[in-house]
């Protein structure tokens, strides 16, 4: 009987851990539009940041959306949604990219007019929205450096807070409901 409910505790751990079907496109959107941005920012000059900055947001957007979608079904107990639990890290790296790539894209498009304290040069500034994000996420008051300019400045962090909220809640929910 003991061997038995090990053999049963081993089997809900691996489906647990281990993707039962292949997570590639929620790789690929969580990762390229980084690789995308840092291609830009260290080998040319582009003029279009704002418009790229804005495609990887949106990247970002329709990867968090979809696979919310297909979480909220595995959390209800579709076996064709089965996702493992580490893809909840996916939900994490979309968040935080999204807004980053957003807050960026504002900057760029009107510098010093949404946020203050950013840096002037694209990569700087890059890195500064990506820490603002990271920031904004763990609901950690950032450095008092950065300032929100503008209502839609403060609101944006607002929103940042109140969906990473809403994410932990289905992380929680996730874990719980795997094994």
């Amino acid at each position: 009987m003991d061997k038995q409910k090990k053999t049963v505790a081993d089997a809900k751990l691996n489906s647990a851990l281990m993707p039962q079907r292949s997570l590639l496109f929620y790789t690929l959107t969580s990762v390229l539009p980084l690789v995308a941005i840092a291609g830009l920012l260290l080998f040319t000059k582009s003029a279009a940041l704002v418009t790229i900055a804005t495609v990887c947001a949106l990247v970002s957007l329709g990867g968090f959306l979809m696979l919310l979608y297909e979480l909220v079904y595995d959390i209800a107990g579709y076996p064709e949604y089965k996702l493992p639990i580490w893809a909840v890290f996916y939900l994490l790296i979309y968040l935080i990219n999204g807004f980053a790539f957003l807050i960026f894209a504002l900057h760029e498009g009107d510098p010093g007019h949404y946020f203050g304290g950013f840096s002037t040069g694209p990569k700087e500034a890059f890195l500064d929205a990506l820490y603002l994000s990271m920031s904004n996420y763990i609901g950690v008051a950032p450095d008092s450096s950065f300032t929100a300019k503008t209502q839609f400045a403060r609101f944006l962090a607002v929103g940042q807070g109140l969906l990473s909220m809403f994410l932990n809640i289905v992380i929680i929910t996730k874990f719980v409901s795997s094994f």
